[in-house]
Protein backbone atom coordinates (compact mmCIF):
# COMPACT_ATOMS: atom_id res chain seq x y z
CA UNK A 1 0.00 0.00 0.00
CA UNK A 2 1.18 4.13 -0.56
CA UNK A 3 0.81 6.18 2.71
CA UNK A 4 0.91 10.05 1.39
CA UNK A 5 1.56 12.67 4.10
CA UNK A 6 1.46 16.55 4.10
CA UNK A 7 4.20 17.68 6.18
CA UNK A 8 1.58 20.83 7.01
CA UNK A 9 -0.84 18.38 8.04
CA UNK A 10 1.75 17.80 10.84
CA UNK A 11 2.10 19.00 14.58
CA UNK A 12 5.52 20.01 16.02
CA UNK A 13 5.76 17.12 18.93
CA UNK A 14 7.07 17.44 22.39
CA UNK A 15 7.48 15.14 25.23
CA UNK A 16 6.09 14.86 28.41
CA UNK A 17 7.61 12.26 30.18
CA UNK A 18 10.71 10.00 30.79
CA UNK A 19 10.87 8.55 27.38
CA UNK A 20 11.47 9.35 24.05
CA UNK A 21 7.84 7.99 22.98
CA UNK A 22 5.89 9.38 25.62
CA UNK A 23 4.96 12.73 23.13
CA UNK A 24 1.65 15.02 22.05
CA UNK A 25 1.42 17.76 19.54
CA UNK A 26 3.16 20.91 20.91
CA UNK A 27 -0.96 22.26 21.58
CA UNK A 28 -2.21 18.99 22.86
CA UNK A 29 -2.38 17.80 26.16
CA UNK A 30 -0.96 14.96 28.61
CA UNK A 31 -2.89 12.01 28.51
CA UNK A 32 -5.69 11.13 30.94
CA UNK A 33 -5.28 7.57 33.12
CA UNK A 34 -8.76 6.60 32.31
CA UNK A 35 -7.86 5.39 29.28
CA UNK A 36 -4.98 3.37 30.43
CA UNK A 37 -4.24 -0.44 31.38
CA UNK A 38 -3.11 -1.00 35.35
CA UNK A 39 0.47 -1.06 34.02
CA UNK A 40 0.18 1.69 31.47
CA UNK A 41 -1.36 3.94 34.59
CA UNK A 42 1.49 3.31 37.23
CA UNK A 43 3.87 3.90 34.56
CA UNK A 44 2.78 7.45 33.32
CA UNK A 45 1.78 8.14 37.49
CA UNK A 46 5.77 7.32 37.94
CA UNK A 47 6.71 9.44 34.73
CA UNK A 48 4.07 12.55 35.34
CA UNK A 49 5.55 12.71 38.90
CA UNK A 50 9.14 12.80 37.94
CA UNK A 51 8.55 15.51 35.36
CA UNK A 52 5.72 17.71 37.61
CA UNK A 53 3.50 17.84 35.37
CA UNK A 54 -0.49 16.08 35.73
CA UNK A 55 -2.92 14.22 33.59
CA UNK A 56 -4.56 15.88 31.34
CA UNK A 57 -2.38 19.69 31.16
CA UNK A 58 -1.79 21.31 27.95
CA UNK A 59 1.94 21.81 27.96
CA UNK A 60 2.23 25.02 25.97
CA UNK A 61 3.01 28.09 27.86
CA UNK A 62 4.88 26.12 30.58
CA UNK A 63 7.63 27.92 31.63
CA UNK A 64 11.14 26.49 30.40
CA UNK A 65 14.62 27.48 32.40
CA UNK A 66 16.84 25.81 29.87
CA UNK A 67 16.95 25.74 26.25
CA UNK A 68 19.35 23.48 24.65
CA UNK A 69 20.01 22.56 20.51
CA UNK A 70 22.81 20.45 19.93
CA UNK A 71 24.70 17.58 20.21
CA UNK A 72 25.18 14.42 17.65
CA UNK A 73 21.11 14.60 17.12
CA UNK A 74 20.14 18.20 16.38
CA UNK A 75 23.68 20.31 16.39
CA UNK A 76 24.27 19.81 12.51
CA UNK A 77 24.14 23.43 10.51
CA UNK A 78 20.22 22.69 9.30
CA UNK A 79 19.78 22.65 12.72
CA UNK A 80 21.17 25.89 13.60
CA UNK A 81 20.03 27.48 10.14
CA UNK A 82 16.37 26.72 11.72
CA UNK A 83 16.74 28.34 15.07
CA UNK A 84 18.23 31.04 13.45
CA UNK A 85 15.44 31.69 11.19
CA UNK A 86 13.08 31.39 14.41
CA UNK A 87 14.88 33.51 16.61
CA UNK A 88 16.02 36.70 14.16
CA UNK A 89 14.27 39.71 15.00
CA UNK A 90 13.71 38.18 18.22
CA UNK A 91 15.78 37.97 21.87
CA UNK A 92 15.97 35.23 24.16
CA UNK A 93 13.74 35.45 26.91
CA UNK A 94 15.28 36.75 30.96
CA UNK A 95 15.97 34.18 32.96
CA UNK A 96 16.45 31.46 30.16
CA UNK A 97 19.46 30.09 29.96
CA UNK A 98 20.39 28.38 26.35
CA UNK A 99 23.38 26.27 25.38
CA UNK A 100 23.62 26.13 21.61
CA UNK A 101 26.30 23.08 20.46
CA UNK A 102 27.72 22.13 17.08
CA UNK A 103 27.43 18.78 16.50
CA UNK A 104 31.40 18.97 15.01
CA UNK A 105 33.95 21.35 14.33
CA UNK A 106 33.07 21.74 11.04
CA UNK A 107 29.37 22.92 11.80
CA UNK A 108 30.71 25.45 14.00
CA UNK A 109 32.70 26.37 11.16
CA UNK A 110 29.61 26.55 8.70
CA UNK A 111 27.83 28.69 11.47
CA UNK A 112 30.51 31.28 11.03
CA UNK A 113 30.83 31.46 7.19
CA UNK A 114 26.96 31.76 6.73
CA UNK A 115 26.85 34.20 9.34
CA UNK A 116 24.43 32.50 11.83
CA UNK A 117 26.93 33.00 14.98
CA UNK A 118 26.02 37.04 14.13
CA UNK A 119 21.99 36.51 14.05
CA UNK A 120 22.06 34.64 17.19
CA UNK A 121 24.27 37.29 19.13
CA UNK A 122 22.03 39.65 18.20
CA UNK A 123 19.18 37.70 19.52
CA UNK A 124 21.31 37.28 22.95
CA UNK A 125 22.60 33.61 22.07
CA UNK A 126 26.44 32.42 22.33
CA UNK A 127 27.47 29.47 19.76
CA UNK A 128 29.51 27.33 22.41
CA UNK A 129 32.61 24.76 21.18
CA UNK A 130 31.57 21.27 19.89
CA UNK A 131 30.70 19.02 22.68
CA UNK A 132 28.28 16.48 23.91
CA UNK A 133 27.32 19.45 26.54
CA UNK A 134 24.04 19.09 28.11
CA UNK A 135 23.29 15.50 26.26
CA UNK A 136 23.92 13.94 28.73
CA UNK A 137 25.84 16.01 31.61
CA UNK A 138 29.09 14.56 30.87
CA UNK A 139 30.58 17.98 31.58
CA UNK A 140 29.48 20.89 33.95
CA UNK A 141 26.54 21.33 31.65
CA UNK A 142 24.17 20.37 33.72
CA UNK A 143 19.94 20.99 34.22
CA UNK A 144 20.50 21.71 38.10
CA UNK A 145 17.28 19.77 39.56
CA UNK A 146 14.06 20.30 39.40
CA UNK A 147 14.45 22.74 36.47
CA UNK A 148 12.98 22.21 32.94
CA UNK A 149 14.98 21.88 29.76
CA UNK A 150 13.60 22.10 26.44
CA UNK A 151 15.97 20.34 24.20
CA UNK A 152 16.53 18.33 21.04
CA UNK A 153 18.84 15.56 22.09
CA UNK A 154 16.99 12.43 21.96
CA UNK A 155 16.75 10.82 25.47
CA UNK A 156 14.68 12.22 27.71
CA UNK A 157 15.40 9.75 31.03
CA UNK A 158 15.20 10.59 34.38
CA UNK A 159 18.21 12.32 35.29
CA UNK A 160 19.97 12.45 31.50
CA UNK A 161 20.51 16.12 31.62
CA UNK A 162 21.35 16.63 35.16
CA UNK A 163 20.33 14.82 38.12
CA UNK A 164 16.96 15.96 39.61
CA UNK A 165 16.61 17.44 35.66
CA UNK A 166 13.22 17.47 33.92
CA UNK A 167 13.48 16.95 29.81
CA UNK A 168 10.90 18.03 26.97
CA UNK A 169 12.47 17.00 23.85
CA UNK A 170 11.26 18.84 20.85
CA UNK A 171 12.67 20.28 17.37
CA UNK A 172 15.10 22.90 16.79
CA UNK A 173 12.10 25.61 15.89
CA UNK A 174 10.02 24.65 18.86
CA UNK A 175 13.25 24.98 20.87
CA UNK A 176 14.25 28.37 19.51
CA UNK A 177 10.51 29.63 19.80
CA UNK A 178 10.49 28.75 23.36
CA UNK A 179 13.88 30.39 23.80
CA UNK A 180 12.60 33.60 22.82
CA UNK A 181 9.09 33.67 24.62
CA UNK A 182 10.47 31.50 27.72
CA UNK A 183 7.29 29.10 27.63
CA UNK A 184 6.61 25.87 25.78
CA UNK A 185 5.84 27.67 22.49
CA UNK A 186 4.22 26.40 19.21
CA UNK A 187 6.73 27.98 16.38
CA UNK A 188 3.89 27.82 14.05
CA UNK A 189 2.43 30.72 16.30
CA UNK A 190 5.57 32.86 16.91
CA UNK A 191 6.05 32.91 13.05
CA UNK A 192 2.21 33.66 12.21
CA UNK A 193 2.37 36.63 14.91
CA UNK A 194 5.94 37.38 13.28
CA UNK A 195 3.90 38.29 9.70
CA UNK A 196 1.08 40.22 10.95
CA UNK A 197 3.77 42.39 12.53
Amino acid sequence: SEVTFYADDIVPRITYGTNPGAGIAVDGTVPLLESLSEAERVQLESQLEYMQFRPGQKLEGTPVDYCFLGACTNGRIEDFRAFAYMVKGHHKAPGVTAWLVPGSWKVKQQIVEEGIDRILAEAGFEVRMPSCSACLAMNPDKVPAGKLCISTSNRNFVGRQGPGSRTVLASPLTVAASAVTGVITDPRKLKSSDSQQ
